[in-house]
């Protein structure tokens, strides 16, 4: 194990949940690669180069916002053993706002508050994410948990 790549993800966690946090785009995108790959698995959304990225990442900005009681909760990082892979898992609470642009069709009204369980599974090359798939259920979005059954 290489105590620089360590130092590394660790680096690329901290600014990931400081943008999470605080909508700090700038710090995030010092760990982007420029040819990175970005897969939204639950849409099929597919964003490339950091230009595409920065986009996606705005959109998902101006569609929510945090509060004291609705933010995102980090409950899971892990890292291969050559730290070329790292997982991280979280809970998303947000509130969504009229700037929703979400590719689905549908999504909640202004002011819903979303609890979204992710996972990203990237992978890391120079110290930086060059491809990440995004996991999450779409419907915990567009149709709120009370209004739909879970199991038959």
């Amino acid at each position: 194990m290489n105590n620089k790549s360590v130092k590394d993800n660790m680096n690329i966690f901290r600014a990931f949940s400081e943008g999470m946090y605080n909508d700090n785009l700038e710090g995030l995108m010092e760990y982007i690669d420029e040819n990175v790959e970005w897969v939204i698995m639950a849409t099929g959304e597919t964003f490339r180069g950091i230009d595409e990225f920065r986009q996606l990442a705005l959109r998902s900005m101006n569609a929510r916002k945090h509060t004291k009681e609705a933010h995102a909760e980090f409950t899971n990082v892990f890292n291969s053993e050559d730290q070329s892979q790292m997982c991280i898992e979280y809970d998303h609470g947000a509130i969504v706002t009229e700037k929703w642009t979400g590719s689905s069709g549908k999504h909640p009204a202004a002011g819903t508050k979303a609890n979204i369980k992710i996972c990203l599974v990237c992978h890391v090359k120079n110290g930086k994410w060059d491809r990440v798939h995004e996991y999450f259920d779409l419907m915990s979005v567009i149709a709120p948990t009370e209004k739909r059954r879970l199991y038959s």
